[in-house]
Formats: structure tokens, sequence, C-alpha cells
């Protein structure tokens, strides 16, 4: 299903300047901790009434050529060391959530990435680099049965 972008949003892209930023809000979930939402923005952002807090990150998004896996980097800024408190103690994939939105209309969501998980996460002194990739429900087992010819021979 195509994006419906809105009459603002289209303004802004085919304008030859914009003085509306397009800004990313990035919502990272697991179990094992409260929700951490961050924005690509220097000020923190609030959008349909949750606080995304202000962080630097640079996401490189997949190349789109119906060939290479869908996976794609998201690098964060590890300088202050509060992502990564939360992060290092998960040991199983959380969940990740991104919105495109402008910043003139923080409460309308122009572009939504869901079903995203974090596969992995590699971090240093000054980085954070996570591995985000599309949930992948077709390889998802529906049932426990094997069909072999000894459990179903009427099969074979």
């Amino acid at each position: 299903m195509a994006n419906q972008l809105s009459p603002e949003l289209l303004a802004q892209l085919f304008a030859q300047e914009s003085d509306d930023p397009f800004l990313v809000l990035v919502t990272i979930s697991h179990e094992s901790f409260d929700d951490i939402r961050l924005v690509n923005n220097t000020e923190n952002i609030t959008s349909r009434g949750q606080v995304f807090q202000a962080f630097p990150m640079r996401i490189r998004f997949p190349v789109d050529d119906g060939e290479t896996l869908r996976d794609f980097n998201i690098d964060f800024d590890n300088v202050a060391l509060d992502l990564i408190e939360e992060i290092r103690t998960v040991t199983t994939q959380m969940d990740c959530k991104i919105e495109l939105i402008l910043a003139s209309l923080p409460d309308v969501v122009q572009i939504p990435v869901e079903d995203l998980k974090i596969n992995s996460v590699i971090y240093d002194a000054t980085k954070i680099s996570a591995k985000i990739v599309l949930d992948n429900f077709l390889n998802v087992e529906i049932t426990s049965e094997r069909y072999n010819p000894s459990n179903f021979p009427g099969l074979f």
C-alpha cells in the first residue's frame, strides 16, 4: 500500500528550498526496559503526546534493487553513554519503529515503518551501530508437525 503524503510534505518536497525539516522518530522497545524514543534533532519533539529525546543518529537505508536483503543500520552517538546502558543488557531482538514527520506537524506521521527488529548491536566509546531487519513473518513455523513419510504416509 502506498503512503498518502500530506499536502504540506509535498509542498516541502517540491519546493526549491525548504524551511521545514523532515525528522526521523525512532522508538526502541523491549520487555526489559521502557520504550526509548529518539529524534534526529537538536531539541526534543513531542509527537502524539510522547516526548522524543533529541539524539544524534544517522540512518543508512537499504538499497531498493529487489535482490539484496532489506536490512540497514542506524548509528547512534555514544558519547554520553545514555543509550548503551539499556541496550547492553538485552540478549534478544528488540522491536524498532521508524516514523518520518515534518517539524511543523509533529503529530502527523508522514511515513511509518513498523515491524522492524534490531538484530544485533555493535558499540564502542563513540558509536552504537544497530542492525535493523524486517520481521520475516514468512519463515515462521505455523505448526509443530513435520510433514514426512513416517508421520503422513498418505501425502507421499
